[in-house]
């Protein structure tokens, strides 16, 4: 009984730590807004890493890297589906992009840094709301009792669709042949969207750990 009262505590605060580098990701983010104006508009967030506080940035990706651990993590064993398997490891491997992304900026040279930068920003756009949608599946099936697990389908279905907004204003872009200037305000708004539409999903997520861990505890 006690070990299972320390499993749910570990997973509460592992829960809840994540919560706390998500929006911190979201304020260092803002805070870039305001100290690196010139790449607020037709700039992706993650040339805020070529800035004079560039570091902010890559400090931005590794924390919200973490915070993907540690949901994956927290929520290991209430995965209890092939698919939830399949996402958790889904989340580990974004957990790494977000990480790689922040300790290689995206510069033209040395052309490998720029090249792992790309992949893993790849990687992390369009594997997460997969991962998401897995593992939000996983956990409504295994404890439907748990109340949060309504929050988290909505916040799947947020993230894809900031994934679709951005690809379709990328989609936009290149039909009006606009790739080789700066990009439109509103790539930069959608690409912008899509991020704190990830963030919501952590958000969301580790609160339904946190939850199912205190219904476990309290049944």
């Amino acid at each position: 009984m006690s070990t299972r009262c320390n499993d749910g505590t570990i997973q509460r605060t592992a829960a809840r730590l994540s919560q706390g580098l998500s929006v911190l990701f979201l304020v260092l983010l803002t805070m870039l807004h305001v100290l690196e104006p010139e790449f607020n508009s037709g700039h992706l967030i993650s040339e805020y890493q070529l800035g004079d506080y560039g570091f902010l940035m890559s400090l931005a990706f590794g924390l919200l890297g973490v915070s993907a651990a540690l949901v994956a993590l927290s929520a290991g064993r209430r995965l209890r589906t092939r698919g939830g398997q399949v996402g958790w490891w889904g989340l580990l491997v974004i957990a790494a992009a977000f990480l790689i992304a922040g300790v290689f900026p995206p510069v033209r040279t040395p052309v490998l840094i720029g090249y792992l930068h790309g992949i893993s920003g790849l990687v992390a756009i369009f594997g997460s709301p997969v991962a998401f949608s897995l593992i939000g599946r996983s956990l409504a099936r295994s404890e439907p009792q748990v109340p949060s697990s309504y929050w988290l389908q909505w916040a799947t279905l947020l993230a894809w669709s900031g994934l679709w907004l951005f690809l379709a204003s990328l989609l936009i872009v290149s039909f009006t042949g606009r790739m080789d200037t700066a990009l439109p305000w509103w790539v930069s708004l959608a690409n912008r969207f899509l991020i704190v539409t990830y963030c919501i999903w952590f958000i969301a997520a580790a609160g339904d750990v946190a939850a199912s861990a205190r219904h476990a505890k309290n049944s």
